[in-house]
């Protein structure tokens, strides 16, 4: 019986079928381009196998424009996760997410204080907001809290944020107010040039408040933040709701701190008690209108003594806004083709004459062929939506199977945003950490033709991370590529210490090898689509995606079913770190 799934206005085609095993599609017949196939598709049945019109009939859909190109918290976004799940549910998964349902709902929407009802007051004088003080966002993985109730409690003065050579003792510190002047950073904080003002001081832990137990944190910032920075803690932004559970902090200006200790900050010493402070504020947050969320689905295992481990795959669901202004789509396309082969990745420059010649060629060759196009939509059809539709064929092919691991099937929310989807899953899992016992990402699966890619072809993958934490992971792909009916060429020229554009610090697989999970992440490349408005399902060559998704299929398979799970032998120090 064929049952047909709605998607918004569109309909997606699921269940097994007749449909054709191998694609009936030749590129270059329906458009301006020699890699175009038709603009549109009309969606029907899909099968066990993992076909190319498959796969097309998954990704015409989510990747059209009606979707918005799938934004976080979009609409579009929400619909997409609202088809996979009811796909997981379809093929007979059962659900992976919280609370026994299909999905994680992330922690995003709107956030900010409220100036008007945010106050701090030093000996019962009331300060002025944002001229004396201003509260601080919580900063992600510190001990820094978003909501201040404090009533008349005496300060202290700790000496410089960071400073330990200032140490002061628990029972100096705990129950008051610790002040705190401006801290002395090093040349860089982790991976980023650290910035002037407010943000400064939370991006370097000063331990000893929280562990003494101290009811709050005043540092001596304000006079070095700009209007602009301070105006922003008040202003509603979207994003990641800031999380910090300690002691609440505010930045206060010099004539604030003069006013607690009576005399300027410069002359007072640690340790000096000031005048009591009471505050009170309180981050506001709401929830996106339209949830954003990881969707996550299981196999159960066969096997009673394996099926508490589980073998990972996952792609992100997620892209990003329209453009403000449209462009129009060949010409912007011809401009790519020419002058950034990697899309975004690649500056934008002014052409020489010779590009220019070519460029006109390809825009006169398209006006041949149809009108000019405006476009805004940024549909994200191989990224990554190609690797969303190969995340749902291998659903449907092993909803069939009866592998000896359990699988876990999760479709990765706010990737463009940040990996915030992989890094709220590992932060918050629903298996445990420890029983996942390998990890394979997907994204931007659709583009490895020898015209997209270099090293590219018709069997091409590129392969990152396999031996990374686990050299038997990567010995495992080898082995199975070895031996299977069709062979893929592995790309392992991106896979190095010293990797081009960072490639494996810019998508999921992050925050699974760093938690010392053996991971893999596959790619066919970037091509001149990459976030550009030209990602669209007609430019994916869904024959190689097809062949991709079967190769992963053996590979999970082959780890699922061997007796031992891939041996970590720690993280290999020749490759940068990620964190």
């Amino acid at each position: 019986m064929k049952r047909k799934v709605l998607l918004s206005s569109m309909i997606l085609a699921g269940c097994a079928g007749a449909a054709a095993t191998t694609s009936t599609i030749v590129p270059g017949r329906y458009g301006a381009w020699p890699d175009e196939g038709p603009f549109k598709w009309a969606p029907r049945p899909t099968e066990t196998a993992i076909t190319a019109n498959d796969l097309r009939t998954r990704l015409y859909q989510i990747a059209d424009d009606s979707m918005g190109g799938r934004p976080m918290g979009s609409l579009g976004n929400y619909k997409t996760t609202a088809y996979i799940a009811r796909e997981f549910e379809r093929l007979g998964l059962k659900p992976g997410g919280d609370n026994g349902t299909w999905f994680q709902v992330l922690g995003y929407g709107a956030y900010a204080y409220d100036s008007t009802a945010a106050t701090l007051s030093v000996g019962g004088q009331r300060l002025v907001t944002k001229r004396d003080w201003m509260p601080v966002t919580p900063v992600e993985r510190n001990s820094i809290g978003g909501v201040a109730s404090v009533q008349n409690v005496p300060t202290v003065f700790a000496g410089r944020w960071g400073d330990e050579s200032q140490a002061l003792s628990a029972d100096a510190l705990r129950g008051k107010v610790a002040v705190f002047t401006m801290p002395s950073l090093p040349a860089r904080v982790g991976n980023r040039q650290p910035t002037r003002g407010v943000g400064q001081f939370a991006s370097v832990m000063d331990p000893r408040a929280h562990a003494a137990g101290a009811a709050g944190i005043l540092v001596v910032s304000l006079d070095s933040v700009s209007a602009a920075q301070i105006n922003s803690v008040f202003n509603t932004r979207n994003g990641m709701f800031p999380q910090g559970s300690g002691e609440p902090a505010a930045a206060i200006s010099q004539a604030a701190a003069e006013r607690i200790f009576g005399r300027p900050i410069s002359q007072v010493a640690v340790g000096t008690t000031g005048q009591p402070v009471t505050a009170q504020w309180e981050l506001k947050t709401t929830l996106s209108e339209h949830p954003a969320r990881n969707v996550i689905a299981i196999l159960p295992g066969s096997d009673p003594a394996r099926a508490g481990e589980y073998v990972l795959v996952g792609a992100h669901n997620d892209h990003v806004q329209p453009l403000q202004t449209a462009v129009e789509h060949d010409s912007l396309r011809a401009y790519n083709k020419v002058i950034r082969p990697q899309g975004a990745n690649d500056r934008a420059r002014t052409p020489t004459a010779e590009e220019q010649a070519r460029i006109d060629a390809m825009i006169a060759h398209a006006r041949s062929v149809r009108p000019a196009r405006r476009d805004s939509i940024m549909n994200g059809a191989d990224d990554d939506g190609s690797g969303t539709v190969v995340l749902l064929e291998l659903a449907e092919r092993f909803a069939k199977e009866k592998p000896a691991r359990s699988i876990i099937f999760i479709s990765h929310q706010g990737e463009e945003a940040g990996l915030l989807g992989s890094q709220w899953f590992v932060e918050h899992p629903t298996v445990p950490l420890k029983s996942i016992v390998a990890a394979h990402n997907m994204d931007m699966v659709g583009k490895g033709r020898v015209t997209d890619v270099k090293f590219g072809g018709p069997n091409s993958v590129q392969t990152l991370g396999a031996r990374r934490i686990s050299p038997q992971f990567g010995d495992i792909i080898d082995s199975v590529n070895a031996i299977i009916a069709e062979p893929m060429a592995l790309d392992k020229s991106w896979d190095v210490p010293a990797n081009p554009l960072n490639r494996f610090c810019r998508s999921d697989q992050v925050n699974y090898v760093n938690n010392d999970i053996p991971t893999t992440y596959f790619s066919l490349g970037y091509a001149s689509d990459y976030h550009q408005a030209t990602d669209e399902p007609q430019y994916v060559d869904y024959d190689h995606t097809a062949r991709l998704g079967r190769f992963l299929y053996e590979v999970m398979t082959a780890v699922a079913n061997r007796h031992d799970r891939p041996f970590i032998a720690g993280q290999d120090t020749l490759y940068p770190s990620c964190r």
